[in-house]
């Protein structure tokens, strides 16, 4: 909700919810009640103390400019309260070291240090991208929102020490997902703070993601002259990453003359596969699990929604968006007593 939209709701004025919300008027306790139960909040979530720190980061400039600056606020809060939510469950449970590091060196080298300190083998396929972020200290959250030409972004939140967040918007094809995981985790890496203007990040970031999903060593023993739709679509099933990209990592390795490259991005295009590739429908979503987890593991499996909304002041509906757990579909059967 925006300050009019909220206002319009608990019967107030944009500048008085601007006031509550700066800290200049402090709402009685009545009118808390009444603005808990006009958003579907309890009170105890407007009675919190200090809130975890959760910047932009790269929803700054990440997102395209035609997506309204609405947008990437409902977007940053959204995202915001997943994080508060972990930051509740969290520090109850064994702790996860995060093993995601910041560096200043050349993008691939940047990639190829990354991929060391997770675990990963210098050339192998990355199977699960947000499992391996996950089990490394990283957060990842699916927003339950679409818009075009915003994928998603990510920043490091959070007091002593920060941790590493990439948030996701729905409506993005599995490989899509897969690029962006790995661009943001780029800017994470090599933008936090950010020492170049925003085009060079850009191309930072997705050069980044070249050698982190394909790294160069390992696609010269596989990509073999000449550079094909029906051999990239084999690599693809291997790789994990769609055929556009494995063309611009041919491209980049010099597999590929610029020429070439356009014309097989032309070749994607006159067959309708700029939208959706031929594989896309069978790819599989890679499911963020770390918050849902901490909340099993705190509040049983399936998740006690109510303990957790009274702990959290988060009402059900916002918890199960949150948690990626999908509203029951359960019919009840209604049986008329007999004469």
């Amino acid at each position: 909700m925006t300050q009019a939209e909220l206002a319009e709701v608990i019967g107030t004025t944009q500048s008085g919810v601007a006031s509550m919300e700066g800290g200049i008027y402090r709402p009685s306790p009545e009118y808390i009640k009444t603005i808990a139960m006009k958003t579907g909040f309890a009170p105890s979530f407007f009675e919190k103390g200090e809130i975890p720190e959760f910047p932009y980061g790269t929803l700054l400039y990440r997102a395209h400019t035609a997506v309204k600056q609405s947008q990437r606020s409902k977007a940053h809060a959204m995202c915001h309260v997943s994080f508060e939510l972990g930051c509740m469950l969290a520090p109850r449970l064994k702790k996860v070291p995060v093993n995601v590091p910041k560096l200043s060196e050349a993008p691939s080298k940047c990639a190829q240090i990354t991929r060391a300190s997770l675990g990963l083998s210098p050339n192998s396929v990355v199977k699960d991208v947000t499992l391996c972020l996950e089990r490394n200290g990283a957060w990842v959250f699916s927003l339950p929102m679409e818009v075009d030409g915003f994928d998603g972004f990510s920043s490091w939140a959070g007091y002593g020490p920060s941790r590493p967040i990439i948030a996701l918007l729905g409506g993005k094809t599995p490989y899509r997902e897969v690029f962006t995981i790995s661009e943001e985790l780029g800017h994470l890496v090599m933008h936090s703070p950010l020492r170049v203007s925003v085009a060079e990040a850009d191309r930072e970031a997705r050069r980044f993601a070249q050698e982190f999903l394909l790294p160069a060593e390992a696609m010269e023993a596989e990509m073999h002259p000449p550079i094909t739709l029906s051999g990239l679509a084999s690599l693809k099933m291997r790789w994990g990453v769609s055929m556009a990209f494995l063309a611009k990592r041919a491209e980049s390795l010099a597999f590929l003359t610029k020429n070439q490259y356009r014309y097989l991005l032309q070749e994607i295009r006159l067959k309708g596969w700029d939208k959706q590739e031929p594989g896309d429908e069978d790819a599989v979503h890679e499911r963020p699990r770390i918050i849902r987890k901490m909340a099993e593991m705190l509040y049983g499996k399936p998740v006690d929604l109510a303990r957790l909304s009274k702990d959290s002041g988060l009402s059900p509906k916002l918890l199960r968006e949150a948690l990626g757990i999908e509203p029951s579909t359960a019919r009840v059967l209604e049986f008329k007593r007999t004469p």
